[in-house]
């Protein structure tokens, strides 16, 4: 039976430079612990954007060498982003130095795990994401309050992940920013020191983004982020619209019921 074939996930290089080895992991996918059910083979496959595979890779890379990562992502499962996230920390302790690229989308905690690298470019047209986590969940009274604790929980750890490496922003507007659903274009995440570079810029620029002469935006334009805020909500909307027909596929009454009500209501009539 032919093997199915999937799209690139995760992609490993190592490119030999004269400073030294360059290792570039790219991370172009939905983050989450488990991969795509092989209904040839009837089991899940391995996730190759999971904290397990992304150990793997860098258990491969010696100490000491460079790391490039480079995010095109939606973002995914939080535990799994966040484990990556300290990998890369715990990684750097080793003398690597880690240098994120934003090839796309680093949105939701994809933004998370390329804060770990300690010089951020963004490429033109690129954006950043920022929203407090959401999950699906039933129970009782008692289980759901209790998920809507962990979820404020998540929340606040976001909050002291990008406050570790934002600046020119107050916590409360950072929350602010979390509760409203914010899309970045990359000149914002210069201002708030989410990224370090922009375009094809020299990392050698002393000023980064441009110089005092550029006119400053006009409040009156069209802002092209609210654009970008509604089309992807509309994205989420989607997305969720397909997890309730899901879920309401999963609860579809076997045969047995359907057949058992119709003799109850043939019966019903025949009285």
């Amino acid at each position: 039976m032919e093997k199915a074939k999937h799209k690139m996930k995760y992609r490993f290089e190592q490119l030999a430079t004269n400073t030294g080895t360059v290792h570039k992991i790219y991370v172009y996918d939905e983050i989450r612990a488990q991969g795509n059910f092989n209904w040839n083979e009837w089991r899940y496959e391995e996730s190759e954007t999971s904290a397990k595979y992304f150990r793997k890779l860098l258990d491969e890379i010696p100490a000491g060498e460079s790391i490039e990562l480079h995010v095109n992502s939606a973002g995914g499962e939080v535990g799994e982003g966040v484990t990556i996230y300290n990998m890369l920390v715990q990684k750097k302790k080793t003398g690597c130095k880690l240098v994120g690229y934003v090839d796309g989308m680093a949105y939701s905690v994809a933004m998370n795990i390329i804060m770990a690298c300690d010089e951020i470019h963004m490429g033109l047209g690129t954006s950043m994401f920022l929203h407090n986590p959401w999950t699906r969940c039933q129970g009782n009274a008692d289980q759901l309050r209790a998920m809507a604790d962990q979820l404020d929980a998540l929340s606040d750890a976001s909050v002291q992940l990008y406050m570790s490496r934002a600046k020119n922003l107050e916590e409360g507007a950072l929350r602010e920013m979390m509760k409203k659903e914010t899309m970045l274009a990359p000149n914002s995440c210069l201002e708030y020191g989410f990224c370090d570079f922009v375009g094809e810029e020299d990392p050698d620029d002393p000023i980064p983004g441009g110089g005092p002469e550029d006119d400053p935006p006009d409040p009156d334009d069209d802002d092209p982020r609210d654009q970008q805020i509604m089309e992807l909500k509309e994205q989420l909307f989607q997305q969720k619209e397909i997890n309730q027909m899901l879920q309401s596929l999963q609860r579809k009454p076997s045969m047995q019921d359907t057949l058992a009500a119709a003799f109850n209501q043939m019966a019903t009539f025949a009285k």
